[in-house]
């Protein structure tokens, strides 16, 4: 029996999927897991991951345009179904909405249980407007009851979606990382000049906007040298973000890790950035992987007031929150943070980190497979191959 993840991308760095994965395969629930992606040149089309885990490349990513992606995600959709559709599919997660047509399709075609695993509130998104908008949200509202489960990335969003829906069978699973230890490092002091008394602050993801990366650099530029500011990652105002760290002496940018290293990157620096603008309702209502990591890392955070990281913040007492994603406040949020009794904020942060990890999730993803979905364990896997599959995960 297989367990099929769909999702439209080439599978290059897609840590919550990899990580369900491999709890999963832990569960022995399958014979196969197969992640189901589109091709890339860099990549194999069938690329074999440690245990019963591999990930399947269907295609290529061509078009622009609404009909570009539509043609494109249709002939997608078409290949991925003549791929499986006689196949013995146990379960398929589908982890946008635009797979969720294709969901829907195999679920009639095998008798595969369905899950919905939105990984934003996807009919909000950014960016998001016009006829695609009225398309997004005209397929979700026909398909969604469909979904024997829905898993949602916070509780905002699932809040959201069982107001609109009316929805029943729902589980919140946060993109935690899973629980460890990490040394201090003074990687970005060493690798940029960075003075010892100088504090650092990191931002780590997607370099776009909607993620405070103008606001933020304009903020740091401003605070005179009492502050230095780390962007890492990768998108499309990337190359802006290097010009302007060619400018700015406390200013810097660093190129996206492996996700494996991220959090040894994250040690290097000594508070954690997560300003979102609220540009969308699923900006609003989102809870950011990176919070997570920065968590872990024992960082204190510095967050915009989007509603539920400001309200994560502020209930574990993890660092501070700005009255907005302007300049202005973000500066007076890191000298509010700066000001911060820090061993208190330390101790906040253990004891936050042994609450959120990916080992607290797993179980609740079990609880979804074994009972929600009336699915019974046949083996546990143990000893060597047990091993070898969670450190995959980590």
């Amino acid at each position: 029996m297989i367990n099929i993840h769909l999702y439209p991308s080439p599978f290059l760095n897609e840590s919550r999927i990899l990580r369900e994965a491999c709890s999963l395969s832990r569960l022995a629930l399958f014979d196969r897991i197969d992640l189901v992606g589109v091709g890339h040149d860099a990549v194999p089309a069938i690329e074999d991951l440690q245990g019963n885990i591999r990930i399947v490349r269907i295609g290529q990513r061509s078009g622009s345009g609404l009909v570009g992606k539509l043609r494109r995600t249709g002939s997608w959709s078409r290949a991925v179904y003549q791929r499986y559709r006689d196949e013995k599919v146990g379960c398929v997660n589908c982890h946008s909405i635009a797979t969720l047509p294709l969901g829907v399709l195999l679920k009639c075609a095998t008798g595969a249980r369905l899950v919905y695993d939105a990984h934003e509130l996807e009919t909000e998104t950014n960016g998001l407007g016009g006829l695609r908008k009225f398309l997004t949200r005209l397929a979700e509202r026909a398909l969604i009851r469909h979904a024997d489960h829905c898993i949602f990335v916070g509780q905002a969003i699932e809040q959201w979606y069982v107001r609109k829906y009316a929805l029943r069978n729902v589980t919140v699973l946060y993109n935690c990382p899973p629980r460890r230890s990490v040394n201090p490092a003074d990687y970005f002091r060493k690798a940029y000049s960075i003075d010892a008394g100088t504090p650092i602050f990191l931002y780590q993801g997607f370099i776009g906007e909607g993620r405070g990366i103008r606001n933020l650099v304009e903020a740091f530029a401003g605070l005179g040298g009492r502050a230095a500011l780390v962007v890492m990652g990768y998108g499309p105002l990337a190359d802006w973000v290097a010009a302007e760290a060619a400018q700015h002496p406390g200013i810097h940018y660093h190129p996206a890790v492996a996700p494996e290293r991220l959090l040894d990157y994250t040690a290097a620096a000594d508070f954690g950035l997560s300003v979102i603008e609220a540009t969308s309702l699923s900006y609003e209502y989102c809870m950011p992987n990176k919070l997570f990591e920065y968590v872990m890392a024992r960082k204190p955070v510095l967050v915009s007031p989007t509603r539920e990281q400001s309200e994560f913040v502020r209930r574990h007492e993890i660092g501070e929150v700005t009255r907005d994603a302007s300049p202005a406040a973000i500066r007076e949020g890191v000298l509010r943070l700066l000001a911060r009794d820090q061993g208190a904020l330390q101790d906040a942060l253990l004891r936050t980190a042994d609450e959120y990890c990916w080992e607290g999730q797993e179980a609740k993803l079990e609880t979804v497979y074994l009972n929600a979905l009336g699915m019974r364990s046949r083996t546990y896997n143990h000893g060597h191959e047990g091993e070898a599959q969670h450190d995959l995960c980590h």
